[in-house]
């Protein structure tokens, strides 16, 4: 149980990184990305290999979830880390380019669905209900999270961003968005 606490304490070292952008702009406070995603990446850990209760997984269908749990974190780390310019996003901390395009064109978060994905696969692969638990706790975070992204820090650090809410849905994409997904894969930058 204490994981799943660690797990939310990481989020409040991300609202400091967020509220530093536009308030603070003390860099050593950069860091505190990289220490919550350490931190919710340490409990993550605890919790999936940990031996709390659950039920029995076949081997094949855990291997199966635990690889499409992959796959949902390789996506969650592209929206973040690949889509995004990193220096200027994380090291910096002025991440001023608005991308809209590729992932950023389905939905403004497409970080959240990977997220999601990868705690809900990793449940089915290990059978564990604390991984359940920690699926709907952290994303249910996460989206409290990416609101207050939303509604308060980027539309301050990122220019144009008022606009990109009214073309681009929140989390759920729309048909039109993702045909502009589809239009604009491998693009990187404002259309």
């Amino acid at each position: 149980m204490s994981d799943l606490i660690i797990g939310c304490l990481a989020f409040v070292l991300l609202y400091i990184f967020d509220y530093n952008k536009i308030e603070a702009k003390v860099q050593w406070l950069n860091s505190f990305f990289a220490i919550g995603v350490i931190v919710l990446a340490y409990s993550s850990w605890q919790v999936i290999f940990s031996s709390s209760a659950g039920f029995l997984v076949p081997t094949v269908l855990s291997a199966v979830f635990y690889s499409l749990a992959g796959v949902s974190a390789l996506f969650m780390l592209y929206a973040l880390f690949g889509a995004l310019p990193f220096k200027k996003t994380y090291i910096k901390g002025n991440g001023n380019q608005l991308i809209d395009t590729g992932v950023y064109a389905l939905c403004r978060h497409p970080g959240v669905w990977g997220f999601f994905f990868m705690y809900l696969f990793a449940f089915a692969a290990s059978g564990k209900w604390i991984v359940l638990i920690a699926c709907l706790l952290w994303t249910g975070m996460d989206i409290i999270h990416v609101w207050v992204q939303d509604k308060y820090f980027f539309p301050k650090t990122l220019p144009g961003y008022t606009d990109y809410q009214k073309s681009t849905p929140f989390l759920i994409f729309t048909r039109k968005s993702f045909t502009r997904f589809i239009q604009t894969i491998g693009n990187r930058g404002k259309l």
